[in-house]
């Protein structure tokens, strides 16, 4: 089956990927890859000594260090907080660590040789602590992550340079040195640590819950914690995993200059915070990930090394970097009002849900009206799940008929169930001698049951009662079952519908669009081609690709008439989510970055989106009338 150009254009992107970067880089990732790419081609340009593979292999190693601190940070900022004693951090665990190696600590001898890992494993430690309280003082006791993270700052600082005072610590064990002079083929061990706690971050943050709690969280706090995230202990848990990396950052630092000193880690707190959020990292939390900071740290490192290589001016550098960073910040604070200006999440209401059963059911009571003149009429519809029947409530002209019971009848010697099993009118001219038939009238004298089938499956039974004794003959029969059969298709769209089966359905056909094995055996494919004529065999090789095709055909018909890729309005989003997520399989990151639009808004956008899908494809199957 062929699909339409469009249709054929999605799935030609399918295939191919159909695009340079990969599929959960943003617009800033880009962008800020763009910007490095065109710094180290100047900086080659301008400076052969730049591009020589001595300083590329010095730039890693000095971005080694800013990388560690940057991925600490980044966890912190998508929680919607901020470390700022990172450089204390630095500078006291390395401090603490080479205190260790060289003087010991009370009965502690110096750790020197192989125990020089125990002083680097306590300098972690320590880290990670001073990390965790202040997780503790912000998420349980509410203060505010600015307030918590600078007064941790300056006092770490004061603490750092007691420690450091009168005690000079320097020429420090080599057993541990490797760290920050060890090479790999030409590769700096330390650019190898520093590329592996990236890696580490993006599979934490892309593959386990701790991650998405991550996004969450910075997302909508109260949400996450609504929703059964337990937000303390999970921010203690990522304050403490900043605290951990910048402790492995000082103990790169200590190793790299052989000691220890007050003035490690100097900035780190302004440089991790900048090339986070040159990466895309918002810091309104919820927004970004570790690639985009990787690319922010290079950012970060090539400037000022570039620079010195030019012979400029020490100013120059600092000048060029805070001009960055200012500007990185202007970017995420256009990026978030664009974010907030887009419409607060509403409650879509289906196009046909909720009306369409009622209508097709009081139409079916006025024609049974009509044609045979009887005015109690009942309608069960089967669940398509459990086969059970279920009563509906059409509009009647008697007041003093009976609802119905909100109950499955089921029961053995009700003329529901009989029809129901030997899909043939039952008929019973009289209703006072026959058990299983529960009156609708104070007159109702006989009753038919009628099944009503669709593709050799039971929609449902219509039963009709009648004042008059021993009203239904073979004519009226016959009626009631031509009215059955013309309604029985229209019926049975509306009830899948309203009943969800339809969007429960087409939610598990699309998150599965390129399973050509699953859409060949789903029940939503049964009841989308049949319509046109196909086979029911769930078995045909080519049936999956059948309704892949309609899915598309019926994606492609919510496209605005004029798109404007630059309007993001919520009528003209709901295809644009759709293509993204099921047909490109973007991220959820990447759609709502596209599109200016908070996570919570996506979801509650991509289901409007897809009950628009739903009504698409009960209209293409059976238009309303």
């Amino acid at each position: 089956m062929k699909a339409g150009p469009s249709i054929g254009k999605g799935i030609f992107r399918r295939r191919t990927g159909g695009r340079i970067f990969p599929s959960g880089w943003q617009t800033d990732q880009i962008g800020a890859l763009i910007g490095l790419l065109v710094l180290l081609v100047t900086f080659s340009a301008l400076s052969p000594a730049f591009r020589q593979v001595g300083n590329l292999l010095l730039i890693a190693t000095m971005a080694s260090t800013i990388g560690i601190v940057a991925v600490g940070q980044t966890l912190v900022l998508l929680t919607g907080g901020i470390d700022l004693s990172v450089s204390s951090v630095v500078a006291l665990s390395g401090m603490i660590a080479a205190s260790l190696m060289k003087y010991g600590l009370g009965p502690i001898p110096a750790l020197t040789g192989p125990l020089s890992w125990l002083a680097i494993l306590f300098g972690l430690l320590v880290g990670t602590l001073i990390g965790a309280a202040q997780g503790w003082l912000i998420a349980n006791r509410r203060m505010p992550p600015f307030i918590v993270t600078l007064g941790t700052m300056v006092g770490l600082h004061g603490v750092s340079q007691a420690i450091a005072y009168g005690w000079p610590t320097h020429s420090l064990p080599d057993d541990f040195k490797w760290i920050s002079d060890g090479y790999v083929w030409i590769i700096p061990v330390p650019a190898m640590i520093m590329f592996a706690v990236f890696l580490a971050a993006w599979y934490i943050l892309r593959n386990t819950k701790f991650g998405r709690y991550c996004y969450a969280i910075g997302g909508n706090e109260t949400a996450a914690r609504l929703s059964g995230v337990k937000v303390d202990r999970h921010k203690m848990l990522v304050y403490a995993a900043c605290g951990l990396l910048a402790g492995l950052a000082g103990m790169i630092l200590i190793a790299y200059i052989d000691g220890a000193a007050t003035t490690n880690g100097g900035s780190y707190e302004l440089y991790s915070i900048a090339a986070s959020i040159i990466g895309g990292v918002s810091l309104g939390g919820g927004v970004g990930g570790v690639w985009g900071t990787f690319i922010g740290v290079l950012i970060i490192t090539v400037i000022p090394n570039g620079m010195i290589m030019l012979n400029a001016l020490p100013w120059w550098k600092d000048a060029i970097t805070g001009a960055i960073i200012v500007l990185a910040v202007l970017v995420d604070v256009e990026r978030r009002r664009a974010r907030q200006a887009v419409s607060k999440p509403e409650v879509s209401a289906s196009i046909l849900s909720g009306r369409y059963l009622n209508e097709m059911l009081t139409r079916l009571a006025q024609t049974v009206e009509e044609r045979v003149g009887f005015a109690y009429c009942r309608i069960y519809l089967a669940d398509r799940d459990t086969g059970e029947l279920v009563p509906q409530t059409p509009p009647c002209n008697d007041p003093s008929a009976a609802v119905p019971e909100r109950r499955a009848h089921t029961g053995r010697g009700n003329i529901l169930q009989e029809a129901k099993e030997t899909r043939r009118p039952v008929y019973v001219p009289d209703i006072g001698r026959r058990a299983g038939v529960i009156p609708m009238g104070m007159d109702s004298q006989c009753a038919v049951a009628l099944p009503l089938i669709q593709n050799k499956r039971l929609v449902g039974v219509l039963e009709v009662q009648s004042p008059v004794p021993d009203a239904f003959r073979d004519e009226a029969i016959g009626i009631l079952e031509e009215v059955a059969a013309a309604n029985a298709p229209m019926l049975e769209d509306a009830w899948l519908l309203e009943s969800g089966w339809l969007m429960r359905q087409t939610r598990d056909a699309l998150r599965h669009m390129w399973d050509d094995h699953y859409l060949g055996r789903c029940e939503l494919g049964e009841w989308a081609i049949l319509a046109g004529g196909g086979s029911s065999d769930p078995a045909l090789p080519n049936r999956g690709e059948e309704l892949r095709h309609i899915l598309l055909t019926a994606i492609d018909g919510l496209r605005p008439p004029a798109p404007d890729s630059r309007d993001f309005s919520r009528s003209k989003r709901g295809y644009r989510i759709l293509q993204l997520t099921y047909v490109e399989e973007r991220q959820v990151d990447s759609i709502a970055r596209e599109l200016h639009m908070s996570r919570r808004q996506y979801f509650y956008d991509l289901k409007g989106a897809i009950e628009a899908l739903v009504d698409n494809l009960v209209r293409s199957h059976h238009p309303v009338r």
